[in-house]
């Protein structure tokens, strides 16, 4: 009840808004001012750098720091949490290099990046141990000899550069630039390198006498131990990681790269930053995680080897998940069907069947855009499924209008007054009518007009939007008034409300849509006519879809906000001249912003046209 209340005081606001600007509507051509503000995108980040850190702390190692370099747009880096991979806790740092997006000095030389610099600097002397975990989402290599660093020592005044974390062909590798160059190594294997985390630690004591010390362990094994040198001055010495891709021009394939990392770690002895590994340089049965939770790790590996290991069941899986991740489609089938078959999988056991997937895991709160725009967060069917649904129900300024229906007076009661029909003008080839007939009632000056058709915006069922017995139901009040004797005025008021049952994937229902359309004709004489249009499209206003994703072997509910970011209009003026009883003169321009209800387009037109009539 409570919700609908607030539902209902939107509306009725939304309503109030929506009216005043009817009112004003041709006073508005005038002021309206069509440029985005966007002072976020304008803010100087060499001189005004973002600081930020994740939810678990840094150790040591200080508050993070936005590189110089970094890109002006909002996506570049930024702390995540719900829907993103984590190694721990609740939140990570994600990293995201987009071809051409470059800042500062790199963009004179072909480079771009995204990175962060710690707070919290080095020099030789020092003994100290450094961890992190980093996840490499779908990753992709680059050709031309472009070897992407995602993380680097290297001195603050001199630019020396110490040792780069850097990946090649083989996968990832280590650099001592200033002394041997790449070695040997490898740290993660190519094969590995994409969509699990891995859990990198360091111990460096700097100095530029034999007594250094540089050793790297991966997934808790010893990868590299340097000794000797390693480092040429007295120079601080500066972590930064992320993503920086040097003279990136050289690769033909250049594509956006997206980097995840967490437990960022700094402090003086093994144990202060080692959270899955051993400080005997063991694993001690700490295994690393293939993403998500570590907590659900093992029931998570466990279900998806089951998935890979029978052909069948994973050419069934790749051929309709029904949106959901390989996790819950192998605890479904192994429960339901597999042990019954006598399928078996290492360490599953019929326990996974009495146990159930945690479901009070934080509800995942995104909009339309951000599954278009972000999709990868989600499954393929989940984002193709939106992009279908909202072409036709979100971002459509044509859902629909009472002004392309054909009306008349059914049955006369008074002389202004009746039962009134209403046929849509829009037939297919064989003249079939798919539009829903209306039905209204006319009070003098006022009409009112009801359709209702088995769909949700024009939308019918299909896909993961699997919403039952849909029905919109469409309301139209309009109003006609005379004025000053050559005048006309048309007001249309729209409202739309959508309904449906559950389906086994989505939640659909609720929807609650606004529009107005307004139009005043002017005949000054029998050879001029004038007429001023001023429309907001119906769009939807409160409503939203909702499923149920799995990542990390927890289930989120995953609510959609279908409201748009920002609402069509349309203002256009027309002029007809009568040349003659035969020949017409007509001209018309028009102007629309944001059409679709999208943000930042604004379409223009104008034509003239001659009509003779024979």
């Amino acid at each position: 009840m409570l919700e609908a209340t607030r539902a209902t005081r939107r509306l009725l606001r939304t309503a109030g808004q929506v009216a005043i600007a009817a009112l004003v509507g041709l006073i508005i051509l005038a002021g309206v001012n069509t440029s985005q503000a966007a002072n976020w995108w304008d803010q100087n980040f060499e001189t005004n750098p973002i600081s930020s850190s994740e939810d678990d702390g840094t150790g040591s190692w200080g508050v993070f720091k936005s590189h110089g370099n970094n890109p002006h747009n909002p996506y570049h880096v930024g702390v995540v949490s719900g829907g993103h991979p984590v190694r721990f806790g609740t939140q990570s740092v994600r990293f995201q290099v987009t071809p051409g997006q470059c800042g500062g000095g790199d963009c004179s030389w072909g480079s771009e990046r995204s990175e962060l610099l710690v707070g919290t600097f080095d020099r030789p002397g020092n003994d100290v141990w450094y961890a992190w975990s980093v996840y490499h989402q779908n990753y992709r290599f680059l050709n031309g000899g472009v070897s992407p660093i995602h993380g680097q020592f290297k001195t603050m005044k001199t630019g020396h550069q110490y040792a780069f974390f850097m990946v090649e062909p083989r996968g990832m590798i280590i650099n001592m630039d200033e002394f041997e160059g790449v070695r040997s190594e490898v740290l993660i294997p190519a094969s590995q390198l994409s969509n699990q985390w891995h859990d990198i630690r360091v111990h460096a004591k700097w100095s530029t006498s034999a007594d250094g010390v540089f050793q790297i362990w991966v997934d808790g094994k010893l990868k590299v131990d340097r000794r000797g040198a390693n480092a040429v001055n007295n120079d601080a010495i500066a972590f930064r990681f992320g993503l920086y891709r040097p003279q990136v021009y050289r690769a033909s394939n250049n594509h956006s790269q997206i980097v995840y990392y967490d437990e960022l770690m700094r402090g003086g002895t093994c144990q202060s930053v080692s959270q899955f590994m051993a400080c005997d340089g063991n694993t001690d049965g700490v295994s690393p995680t293939t993403g998500g939770d570590i907590s659900n790790g093992s029931q998570t590996t466990d279900l998806e080897t089951y998935v890979n290991k029978y052909g069948d069941l994973l050419a069934a899986y790749n051929a309709n998940s029904g949106g959901q991740s390989k996790t819950a489609w192998g605890k479904r089938h192994y429960c339901d069907y597999g042990q019954g078959e006598g399928r078996t999988s290492s360490g599953l056991t019929s326990s996974v069947c009495a146990t159930t997937l945690d479901t009070t895991s934080s509800t995942i709160k995104v909009s339309v855009n951000d599954i278009l725009e972000r999709g990868n967060r989600f499954s393929d069917e989940i984002t193709q499924g939106v992009g279908e649904f909202s072409r036709i129900a979100v971002f459509n300024g044509g859902i629909f209008s009472f002004k392309d229906y054909e009306t008349f007076r059914a049955i006369k009661v008074r002389e202004n007054q009746g039962l009134m029909l209403g046929f849509s003008k829009h037939r297919d080839k064989d003249g079939v009518l798919h539009d829903p007939v209306g039905i209204g009632w006319l009070f003098d000056d006022v009409a009112l007009m009801v359709a209702q058709d088995n769909s949700m915006f024009g939308y019918r069922a299909e896909g993961v939007f699997d919403f039952k017995d849909p029905s919109t139901t469409y309301i139209g009040a309009g109003f006609r008034k005379k004025l000053a004797g050559k005048a006309m005025l048309y007001t249309d008021l729209m409202y739309a409300f959508g309904r449906s049952q559950p389906g086994e994937l989505t939640a659909l229902s609720h929807l609650h849509a606004l529009g107005l359309e307004t139009r005043l004709d002017i005949r000054a004489n029998w050879r001029n006519r004038f007429r001023f249009r001023f429309d907001l499209p119906l769009r939807i206003e409160h409503g939203s879809s909702r499923f149920y994703v799995e990542q990390g072997g927890r289930v989120h509910p995953l609510v959609i906000d279908l409201e748009p970011a920002v609402r069509q209009f349309s203002l256009s003026f027309n002029h007809s001249y009568r040349w003659s009883r035969k020949l017409r003169l007509i001209s018309e321009i028009n102007y629309t912003h944001n059409p679709n209800h999208r943000r930042g387009r604004n379409d223009y037109r104008a034509h003239l046209r001659v009509q003779y009539r024979f």
